[in-house]
C-alpha cells in the first residue's frame, strides 16, 4: 500500500471538501449551481476510494459509489452507515443505502453536464417539466436529481474518520 498516495488522496479529499464550503457560504442560495455540491462528492468519493483501496488492496476505480461501497467488508459497511446513521434521523441510508450511494454517483457524472439529462427535450417540454413536478407536488421519487444533503454530510464525516483510521492518516 503506497503510504504517499493515500495522504494525498486524503488531503485532497479534505480541501475539496473545504472548497465546497467556502463556495456555499460566499455565493447566495439563488445564484448558485451544482459546483459546492460536486466538490463535495468528490470529497466522498476519494474517501471511499481511501477505504476501499486500503481494505481490499486494490484501487477503487469509476464512480459508481454503490458498488464500490458493496465490496467492502461487512464489517466496514456496517460502521460506515452506523455513524452516518447517527448523526441523521430518518436516513435514507437506513432505508435504501445502495439508492443513495447510487444516486451520488450518477449525480457526479451527470451535475457536470446536467444538459444532457434534456437532450431528448423541447425547450417548452424542458420549461413545463418543473412546474409539472411542483404541481403534483414535488415528488421526490420523480425528481430528476435527488441530492440527499443531510446523509452526505453524514456519511463524509464517518468515511473522513474511518479512512484516516484505516490508512494510518
Amino acid at each position: 500500500m503506497d503510504k504517499l498516495k493515500l495522504r494525498l488522496m486524503y488531503q485532497e479529499a479534505l480541501q475539496r471538501l473545504k472548497d465546497a464550503e467556502t463556495l456555499s457560504q460566499v455565493i447566495p442560495l439563488g445564484e448558485r449551481t451544482d459546483s459546492a455540491y460536486i466538490l463535495q462528492l468528490l470529497g466522498l468519493e476519494l474517501l471511499l476510494k481511501i477505504v476501499f483501496e486500503t481494505a481490499l488492496s486494490k484501487p477503487g476505480v469509476g464512480h459508481k459509489y454503490e458498488k464500490l461501497f458493496g465490496e467492502l467488508p461487512q464489517s466496514l459497511q456496517t460502521r460506515l452507515l452506523a455513524s452516518a446513521n447517527k448523526r441523521v434521523q430518518h436516513s435514507e441510508l437506513a432505508i435504501n443505502h445502495e439508492r443513495v450511494l447510487e444516486e451520488w454517483g450518477k449525480n457526479f457524472v451527470d451535475l457536470r453536464y446536467p444538459w444532457e439529462r434534456y437532450a431528448t427535450l423541447s425547450e417548452e417540454q424542458y420549461s413545463s417539466l418543473g412546474e409539472e413536478w411542483v404541481s403534483k407536488g414535488a415528488p421526490l421519487e420523480e425528481a430528476t436529481f435527488r441530492y440527499h444533503p443531510e446523509e452526505l454530510f453524514s456519511f463524509i464525516e464517518a468515511l473522513r474518520i474511518v479512512a484516516a483510521e484505516v490508512a494510518n492518516l
